[in-house]
């Protein structure tokens, strides 16, 4: 039996994160023997077994997989805008026919659950990543990861904005250089100003000045690594600097759900009143997050600390992941024996 990752090849798609999964999942076959299109399962005509994690998908009509591969559905999640094409009476059949059915999120569950599937919430493959990329040294780095600042903005959050932005100009262009790069204009220098009013509240300047911002999703991704081979070793680097790290501050649940299983401090930001659409995804997984929520006028935290944040001073991690990941890990070598 040949093994195989779930892989992206839309051009549309630049994300890393979902390479970041399947390097969770490929932590547990004996070997690797290639990948398979997510969008185009339909279509696949070799046996082979692939755990099924991630995001379900974006050609809904491609649903359900051909019956060549072997399935383990762990950590599946349907999103709300495909639901109703990917639970018709074929794709209802097919996942019965494979149950239990893991799921990413209660959102998932619930609408399996009320389609008479058998469906639990099995949390996410990248909480597993600690199995074999864990890091006992940590060094003196903290990396902002796409971290979430609100875009829409009334006339006095924006005055605001411009008001920090005049009055910390020095830092807030040392940030906006992290934050975009050397292609900056009035936009996102203001947007650097709202940046710096939402986040100096609760992280020391020296954090926001000193560290390491990253973006998960990009056309770098696509550009730089064109194979599914270089992006599972792009998507490998990522974790293993975030295994070392004293802190990660990210509004990507495939970089703070990974923190957690290598457990390296992390901060989930998050926008608050955000859309269905976007929340529907973590039901049950923002519970295992310290969390900072953001509007346009305000940030808070719901956990406490006695200082500004920094790579001395973190938040202590939950730890109710740890039981998650144990009955993902057992389930996956259990599936590749």
């Amino acid at each position: 039996m040949k093994y195989k990752l779930l892989s992206v090849h839309n051009k549309d798609v630049n994300n890393i994160g979902d390479y970041i999964q399947a390097l969770a999942s490929s932590q547990f076959p004996p070997t690797i023997d290639g990948f398979v299109n997510r969008e185009r399962l339909d279509s696949y005509k070799e046996e082979c077994q692939i755990i099924m994690n991630g995001w379900f998908m974006h050609h809904s009509e491609n649903w359900p997989p051909s019956e060549y591969i072997k399935p383990l559905f762990r950590a599946f999640h349907i999103n709300n805008s495909v639901k109703n094409e990917m639970l018709k009476d074929e794709g209802i059949s097919y996942l019965k026919k494979h149950e239990p059915i893991g799921c990413r999120d209660t959102n998932t569950v619930n609408l399996l659950v009320n389609k008479g599937v058998n469906a639990y919430f099995s949390g996410c493959m990248t909480l597993t990543l600690g199995y074999k990329f864990k890091s006992f040294e940590k060094d003196k780095t903290c990396y902002f990861v796409d971290p979430v600042i609100p875009n829409k903005t009334s006339l006095s959050s924006l005055l605001s904005d411009t008001f920090y932005l005049i009055i910390n100009w020095k830092t807030c262009r040392q940030i906006s250089i992290h934050l975009f790069g050397t292609n900056i204009n009035l936009r996102r220098f203001i947007k650097t100003g709202r940046f710096y009013r939402l986040y100096h509240k609760f992280f020391s300047q020296e954090t926001l000045i000193n560290a390491v911002f990253v973006n998960q999703e990009s056309s770098f991704y696509t550009t730089n690594f064109p194979t599914d081979e270089t992006r599972l070793k792009e998507a490998e680097r990522l974790v293993r600097l975030y295994s070392k790290a004293s802190l990660v501050v990210t509004g990507r649940i495939h970089c703070a759900l990974p923190c957690l299983g290598l457990e390296t401090p992390v901060v989930f930001t998050q926008l608050e009143n955000d859309d269905f659409i976007s929340t529907c995804r973590f039901g049950g997984l923002s519970d295992l997050f310290n969390i900072m929520f953001l509007n346009e006028r305000e940030s808070k935290l719901n956990f406490q600390m006695n200082s500004l944040i920094d790579i001395n001073h973190t938040p202590e991690n939950k730890t109710s992941w740890k039981s998650i990941a144990q009955k993902l890990i057992d389930d996956c070598k259990d599936f590749v024996k």
